[in-house]
């Protein structure tokens, strides 16, 4: 148990972290795929590249979990950090399309060890506050999106693609540079080696409570990697530049930072499932409309607005039904656990959509992945009570 002034340091600094962490990924997720279309790439070449970071990623995930829960989760968020600035600095003086892959592969390290690390911190601090913590570390990282996202086309159109991969480096290092003072947190359980910290694994995959997290997790990244290869080339296509793509982006996470901070009552309302068929539903008619709309900024706004609540209650639904479905000596492993969905989809998700859009168009793709969603919302009343009821009994 922590003492209250440790709490609050402890709560303090990982939001500052994640504040921090999120700029260099609002930047990287508007940069990435604008700087791959201004180098000449079509829209499956697109896919490749934006999918490419998760290919090493997806395996570190379940091994970040473990170096979580042996030695503490600050070493593997100080890891992301510094892959990060690896990443944003081959970004910054290459043009390669394979160079380009492997700066994304450090991204991709980066990704998978800082969610895990984050969350798996956050939500150890106080157990029954998870729901309340975990909301205020999105809020708290989606401001940093927001300034991340909103500044990256302004950027670009003032100093130049390479000057900007240069500054994502530079927060970069300065997140990790501030991320060295969180405090450790007590851990129940001696220090185990490193196979044993794994050993929860087969027993985790098994459960149908962490199946549900891990269903949850797919669909956030999926809501998340659909802007990089869907709505940033559609916004490009009906013309608009950098800095407008940039904002229309930025748009949407302004409301995730309203809804981080008004989640934990949200769900204590709510509930687990009534949040997960409303999110889901909700956001595949949002993708479906967004062809329809043309180029009329006020309606594109509205929509951007209402799927950044919509991508919020799902990033942050899934490392709480993880959270509900572990114990706290393994919540590091089951974090991973989870997070090998969300980097599935990280890997799946951007190449298949990207070979549709380049085959088919980008309107028809925006309709299949809006039918995926809502596939999900009138499943949900009927996958939702046999997963989480099974796992309960």
């Amino acid at each position: 148990m922590l003492s209250s002034a440790t709490e609050s340091r402890a709560k303090t600094l990982v939001y500052v972290a994640a504040f921090t962490y999120m700029i260099t990924l609002g930047l990287t997720g508007v940069l990435i795929p604008l700087y791959a279309l201004s180098l000449g790439y079509d829209l499956a070449e697109l896919g490749f590249l934006v999918g490419s970071q998760a290919i090493f990623g997806l395996t570190l995930r379940l091994f970040a979990g473990a170096i979580a829960d042996r030695f503490g989760e600050r070493w593997v968020l100080w890891f992301s950090f510094a892959t990060m600035v690896a990443g944003a600095a081959v970004f910054a003086f290459s043009t390669s399309f394979w160079a380009l892959v492997g700066a994304q592969t450090f991204l991709g390290f980066s990704r998978a060890t800082y969610w895990t690390a984050t969350q798996t911190y956050a939500s150890s601090i106080n157990r029954a506050k998870a729901a309340e913590i975990l909301g205020r570390i999105g809020s708290s990282g989606n401001t940093g999106s927001v300034i991340g996202t909103f500044l990256s086309g302004i950027l670009v159109i003032a100093l130049g693609y390479e000057v900007t991969f240069w500054l994502v480096a530079g927060v970069a290092l300065a997140g990790l540079l501030g991320s060295l003072g969180l405090p450790p947190l007590p851990r129940k359980a001696a220090l185990r080696g490193f196979r044993q910290s794994l050993a929860p694994v087969p027993g985790i995959a098994r459960s149908k409570g962490m199946l549900m997290g891990g269903i949850a997790a797919f669909y956030a990244s999926t809501s998340m990697i659909l802007t990089m290869v869907l709505f940033i080339p559609y916004f490009r296509e009906i013309g608009y530049d950098e800095a407008s793509n940039g904002m229309l982006r930025s748009v949407g996470v302004v409301s995730s930072i309203i809804l981080g901070i008004v989640f934990g009552r949200v769900f204590a309302r709510l509930g687990s499932q009534a949040l997960f068929t409303a999110a889901f539903g909700l956001m595949g008619m949002t993708v479906g409309i967004i062809p329809f709309v043309g180029d009329s900024t006020a309606v594109l706004i509205l929509l951007m607005l209402a799927y950044g609540v919509l991508h919020g209650v799902m990033g942050i639904m899934y490392p709480l039904t993880a959270s509900q479905h572990s114990v706290p000596e393994q919540r590091g492993v089951a974090m991973g656990y989870v997070g090998l969905y969300w980097g599935t989809a990280q890997l799946v998700v951007p190449a298949a959509f990207g070979m549709i859009a380049a085959a088919m168009g980008l309107e028809i793709t925006f309709w299949i992945a809006g039918a995926i969603f809502l596939a999900g919302a009138v499943a949900m009343p009927t996958v939702y009570p046999r997963l989480v009821a099974r796992a309960q009994a």
